[in-house]
């Protein structure tokens, strides 16, 4: 069960927080499908990356669903409420050094991970077993700090966080 929660800051989506949100049928979806829709009034802003978009298309394109790859690809445009952030050079260079610090890390979990850390987010909201706790970015070469980023917090996609989320979105 999860912790409540108080979130100032931006949160990164995971992509399977868009997949239990639009695919699923269950009390979490539907929590989730709220909390990606509702009228923003302040509170969290919502961070995700491109390469999200490149794993949401994967069972659509399978299934040749049209429906859903329209669904995805509009969500994925720019917008007040999901900052799409693009795979850069710095991105992939703090993948690596998150894949170096974290052994058994998965590039994909790094580059999400480093996605949100650069973009300041303070939790990480994902439904996948292999990202728990909490992370770090220390910059100790090329020219970057020696300092670390602010812990980067993995939060689950349960209903008491869900809930809030929501009511932090509430005016």
């Amino acid at each position: 069960m999860g912790r409540l929660i108080q979130v100032d800051g931006r949160i990164y989506l995971d992509t399977n927080i868009f997949i239990a949100a639009y695919e699923w049928k269950d009390e979490i979806a539907d929590h989730l499908f709220k909390l990606l829709t509702a009228k923003r009034f302040g509170g969290p802003t919502f961070v995700s990356s491109q390469l999200t978009l490149a794993e949401l298309l994967v069972s659509p394109y399978r299934r040749k669903d049209e429906g859903l790859i329209g669904t995805y690809e509009r969500l994925f445009v720019k917008s007040d409420w999901l900052n799409v952030l693009p795979v850069t050079r710095s991105t992939l260079r703090y993948a690596a050094i998150l894949r170096a610090d974290y052994r058994g890390m998965k590039l994909p979990d790094a580059i999400h991970l480093s996605t949100a850390i650069g973009a300041n987010c303070s939790h990480f909201l994902s439904g996948d077993q292999g990202i728990k706790g909490e992370y770090n970015l220390r910059l100790p070469f090329h020219g970057e700090t020696d300092q670390e980023s602010s812990a980067l917090i993995v939060i689950r996609p349960d209903v008491p966080t869900l809930t809030s989320l929501l009511k932090s979105l509430a005016p």
